[in-house]
């Protein structure tokens, strides 16, 4: 296990620095802000690899294309096989470019909160709680597309079904694994939506539905964390899918309190024991990378979080190495 620093758009000589000051040698990309209105071209990857590289560090995975390039998917609207096969493409050039992982979610309305709420020390943490929700309210202003509303949850099987059945194979043959995201928050139905990975067992249907070690998981620990029955989900994640090896990497942050209401806080006061999830991760044979997350917002840091970051990787980095001493 090793820690990547993530959640950047875009890779600076500062952002980059500072990884290395914090004795990070991975970084992870969302989102890259890279041109294009529908694909990303080989050029533009390799760019960003190679800019990794002579920088001494390790380009884990992309996070995510943006919502514009597979919204008709998820929806299964007209011109899903148009972005499918630009999806095709992008794994494609990933592959080339020795980029290992692209990560995915199927949230058409993408992470929802309700609210900021004071958590420790007055830092302000994002919230959520369904009975507010109900009212169509998004206080997180993510991409997503709203405009267009599915409320069968087995339509939604079905889109993604044909979205797995069409990119695996590339995927397969490019050596590019696909990991998939929880939904955020889990919930069945969100602003008139179904969703699809809200509960653990949805994720071993859809496992058996990909059939292929293509397939993995972006296992968020804070999305599990806030599912009904809280700490006990993410355990039976680890536990069923560690040993499988369907874990890509984690998503290292957690909550206090589950579905219908939560609140995002600092490591070590939510739902779950991080060294007990850690310890568990090492004993279902898991060796992907560990990262930030969603960090609270601390006094006097920056829109992006560098304090609240920092104090988040140093106490992964605490467990890893106290870890080390546990047989």
């Amino acid at each position: 296990m090793r820690i990547a620093l993530g959640q950047m758009q875009e890779l600076t000589h500062e952002t980059m620095t500072y990884a290395k000051q914090l004795g990070v040698t991975s970084v992870q990309l969302n989102t890259p802000k890279i041109s294009g209105e529908h694909c990303w071209t080989y050029e533009d990857l390799l760019a960003i690899k190679k800019t990794c590289d002579e920088n001494g560090l390790f380009l884990e995975s992309i996070e995510n294309v943006p919502i514009r390039f597979y919204d008709k998917i998820m929806l299964g609207l007209p011109g899903r096989d148009e972005q499918i096969e630009n999806y095709c493409t992008i794994i494609r050039h990933m592959g080339r470019a020795g980029i290992p992982v692209l990560g995915h979610h199927f949230m058409p309305n993408f992470v929802w909160r309700t609210s900021s709420e004071p958590g420790r020390g007055g830092a302000l943490c994002t919230a959520f709680d369904l009975a507010v929700a109900a009212n169509g309210i998004n206080q997180v202003k993510y991409p997503a597309n709203r405009e267009v509303r599915i409320a069968d949850e087995s339509v939604m099987w079905d889109n993604y079904t044909y979205f797995l059945k069409a990119v695996l194979p590339v995927a397969e043959e490019s050596g590019v694994r696909l990991a998939l995201h929880p939904d955020d928050p889990p919930v069945a139905m969100l602003d008139g939506t179904a969703r699809i990975f809200y509960q653990v067992d949805n994720f071993k249907r859809a496992e058996a539905i990909a059939s292929s070690d293509a397939w993995g998981l972006n296992l968020c620990l804070g999305c599990c964390s806030e599912m009904v029955m809280g700490a006990a989900n993410v355990m039976e994640m680890i536990r069923y899918f560690g040993p499988r090896n369907k874990i890509c990497y984690v998503h290292f942050r957690d909550v206090q309190g589950t579905m219908p209401k939560f609140q995002e806080c600092f490591l070590g006061e939510g739902n779950y024991h991080p060294a007990e999830v850690l310890l568990e991760l090492k004993r279902s044979g898991f060796t992907g990378f560990l990262m930030d997350d969603h960090v609270p917002a601390v006094i006097n840091d920056t829109p992006w979080g560098h304090r609240a970051r920092a104090h988040a990787v140093g106490y992964m980095q605490g467990l890893l190495n106290a870890l080390e001493l546990v047989e």
